[in-house]
């Protein structure tokens, strides 16, 4: 017998008196995934593989793919539409949107409209990524207003767009909670809650092609998943949404570390690392900086909207070998 489903994302939020504007800036993303996915299944056939014209270049230093800028134009204007949002910051714009008083809301939301697009062109799974908070102080700059701790996130998610559409939620303090988007009625059906402390599926997932410009911590963190005895498989899809929503699932961890070319790393603590970090720990996972330390992702305050950060994330007994080899390297270097 199949297992039936019926909560959908509306009823789900009304259950958990979510604040209303809150409802409102979820469902402007709920509208944007389905139309993004729209777009990604007919990637090819709408002739949108490939650059934008003339190769430009987004904020971040990343070319921009023509579903970059498609999608990012989606959310902009669903969530400015939604009337619940007084500040947007995409990976895809250089600065802040200040929303316009006819539609200006008390809630800032970060999001990156298309994770992965990279892998767009071969039918790799991608995603949006996305975080809200409250804007606590309108009087204050724009910078002060955005430039603030992750600790301070409200709700945060994921939308991938693979076999199926699946939609992730954490709400503070409520859990990661697993939608599906029923293709039929065009709804996300609650389909599980994510605990990854019951996952325990040996997999790490981190690019080995860089390891020849890792620093000493990581080189001596992965190479323990190497080992013949200790029977770890090595995942590695290159779109964050789709090795999170794995390691979600299974265990393990994910890591995306600094190196000798990304001395600060290369995921930004905004858009991809802020988000995913809330949804590990309220799914009971961790998420760290992976650079000589065991400082929280969430404690991180940025110093611009595009900064970038080393990350480590997933099953706590993963994120706790790492603190143990870097408690060890810290121990050397005070004994020589």
């Amino acid at each position: 017998m199949p297992i039936l489903y019926s909560m959908n994302l509306g009823h789900f939020l009304r259950d958990r008196d979510v604040d209303l504007n809150i409802v409102q800036i979820l469902s402007a993303i709920d509208k944007s995934g389905i139309e993004i996915e729209h777009l990604v299944n007919r990637v090819a056939l709408d002739n949108n593989t490939g650059v934008f014209h003339g190769g430009v270049q987004n904020s971040s230093g990343d070319e921009q793919k023509k579903l970059d800028v498609l999608t990012n134009d989606i959310m902009i204007e669903n969530l400015t539409q939604s009337g619940a949002c007084s500040l947007l910051l995409s990976e895809e714009n250089d600065h802040a949107i200040v929303v316009d008083d006819a539609h200006s809301g008390n809630y800032i939301v970060a999001f990156d409209p298309l994770d992965g697009s990279s892998n767009i062109d071969c039918n790799c799974g991608v995603g949006t990524i996305f975080s809200i908070t409250l804007d606590i102080n309108k009087t204050e700059s724009v910078e002060n207003r955005v430039l603030r701790n992750g600790n301070n996130i409200l709700c945060a998610g994921y939308i991938l767009y693979g076999g199926s559409t699946d939609m992730v939620i954490s709400l503070k303090g409520l859990g990661t909670h697993r939608f599906t988007l029923d293709t039929k009625t065009r709804e996300y059906i609650h389909t599980g809650i994510l605990d990854i402390t019951t996952k325990h599926k040996k997999i790490y997932s981190v690019n080995e092609s860089n390891c020849g410009r890792w620093g000493a911590d990581i080189r001596t963190y992965i190479e323990q998943y190497r080992t013949k005895s200790t029977k770890y498989t090595q995942r590695w899809v290159g779109s964050m949404v789709s090795d999170i929503h794995r390691t979600l699932l299974y265990g393990g961890m994910f890591c995306y570390p600094w190196d000798e070319q990304n001395v600060h790393g290369k995921l930004r603590v905004l858009y991809e690392c802020f988000p995913m970090a809330m949804i590990l720990e309220e799914a009971g996972g961790m998420a760290i900086v992976a650079k000589m330390g065991m400082d929280r992702i969430l404690d991180i305050v940025p110093s611009n909207i595009h900064q970038r950060t080393p990350v480590l994330l997933g099953s706590k007994e993963e994120i706790v070998k790492y603190e143990q080899i870097v408690a060890k390297l810290h121990a050397d270097e005070h004994s020589i």
